[in-house]
């Protein structure tokens, strides 16, 4: 066998030999290194689960812009879809109306409802909230007994009941596939946004163009700082022209602002009745009795109180698309309201009275007909001085023509 001279192979290997010793040099200070930090977060075991959090971490906060979005597209085809159709806020009405009857007098009220493409949600509040026991209401596998479900298409029809106020429901966003509606004419007349500010102007302008869709004309008083394209009026203007309206076919007046008026009437602190003269619809905190919307920055909404939560981040475009078609709020029924809603409900029944009594009496010579009288004039008694020589000259007969021809 032949011998090998060390050092003339370790001269002969020796940049390789260099190398691999370079190398786990690297590799042990990098083992020393880690295995300091570890030491410092307590151990492998912690410092393995503190390294899987930050990756975790990390990974959600890269995806999270890309979930955002498909979320906000989500949203906004549910909302699109659904509150451009006039059914869907008939629906979610005769739900409310519905659930009221079916609560009875003194039982839990409804005061939000969530509508998807067959089925019905209504969401109820009180003190002794059990199981329905009347149809078409059932409770869904995993819900509680204040979520009454039905199918769309068993809902009786709206049946306005005299002595409660007429449901006015706004959209606040959805809720898995579901439009989320709340009721602003159950609980405390005044309404406040809270949460983040972008987020919160967005919502509250939401809500006050769909007051302003539903409600008869004129019913909704805007107040300055409400939008910057609207110069609206001074807090104390717009209170005093709101406080001049009265109800009208059951609904009352609304004041929209962003702060409250100084010093703050009474009215607006007071215990809340069952028909307030007057709702607020307010950007931040209020006093009193008050209904709170709070929002954060990627766009929930919750209703302060209820379990209700909503995705409401595209609430406001989906109202940019569809706020031309939204109906307006149904109208009482005959047995309630005022004289101007009875006259609204019955003017189509009027005509088409007056159009048969036309053809079935008989025809009046248009001499025959009465005359209205004339409007008092300065040269009345003119007139009537100048009437008797002008019926004389009316009267007298023409003079016979001549046989002769006239010359000129």
């Amino acid at each position: 066998m032949r011998t090998t001279d060390p050092f003339e192979f370790l001269d002969r290997h020796r940049d390789t030999i260099f190398r691999v010793l370079g190398l786990l040099a690297a590799l042990l200070v990098v083992f020393l290194v880690i295995r300091a930090v570890a030491m410092r977060f307590g151990g492998w075991s912690a410092a393995w689960a503190r390294l899987r959090r930050e990756c975790a971490i990390t990974a959600h906060a890269f995806a999270a812009p890309v979930k955002a979005w498909v979320r906000h597209r989500r949203s906004l085809r549910v909302l699109v879809h659904g509150l451009r159709a006039p059914a869907t806020w008939r629906d979610a009405e005769r739900a409310v109306a519905a659930a009221r009857e079916a609560a009875g007098p003194g039982g839990p009220r409804p005061y939000a409802v969530l509508v998807a493409a067959r089925t019905v949600t209504v969401l109820l509040t009180g003190p002794r909230i059990q199981a329905p026991e009347r149809e078409p209401w059932w409770i869904a596998e995993g819900e509680g007994p204040d979520h009454w479900s039905a199918d769309r298409a068993d809902l009786p029809p709206v049946v306005p009941v005299p002595d409660l106020a007429l449901p006015v429901l706004v959209a606040v966003g959805e809720v898995e596939g579901q439009c989320a509606f709340l009721d602003l004419a159950a609980g405390p007349p005044m309404v406040c946004v809270e949460g983040e500010r972008r987020s919160g102007v967005a919502l509250h302008q939401s809500v006050a163009a769909q007051l302003d869709a539903r409600l008869p004309e004129g019913m909704v008083v805007v107040a300055e700082g409400v939008h910057r394209a609207f110069d609206g009026l001074p807090i104390r203007a717009a209170h005093r022209a709101a406080d001049q309206l009265r109800p009208r076919a059951g609904l009352a007046p609304v004041l929209v602002c962003a702060e409250l008026p100084s010093p703050l009437p009474p009215e607006l602190t007071a215990p809340p009745g069952e028909f307030p003269e007057l709702r607020l619809l307010l950007l931040g905190e209020g006093r009193g009795y008050a209904r709170t919307l709070l929002t954060d920055r990627s766009g929930q909404v919750s209703v302060v109180g209820t379990p209700l939560i909503t995705e409401g981040n595209a609430l406001s475009r989906a109202l940019a698309r569809v706020l031309p078609s939204i109906p307006p709020v149904l109208p009482p029924g005959p047995g309630g309201g005022d004289a101007i809603s009875s006259v609204r409900l019955f003017a189509e029944l009027d005509e088409e009275e007056a159009d048969e009594e036309a053809e079935e009496l008989p025809t009046v010579p248009a001499a025959a007909a009465p005359r209205p009288p004339a409007p008092e004039r300065e040269d009345e008694f003119e007139e009537e001085a100048e009437a008797p020589a002008a019926a004389e000259e009316e009267t007298r007969p023409a003079p016979a023509p001549s046989a002769h021809p006239v010359r000129s």
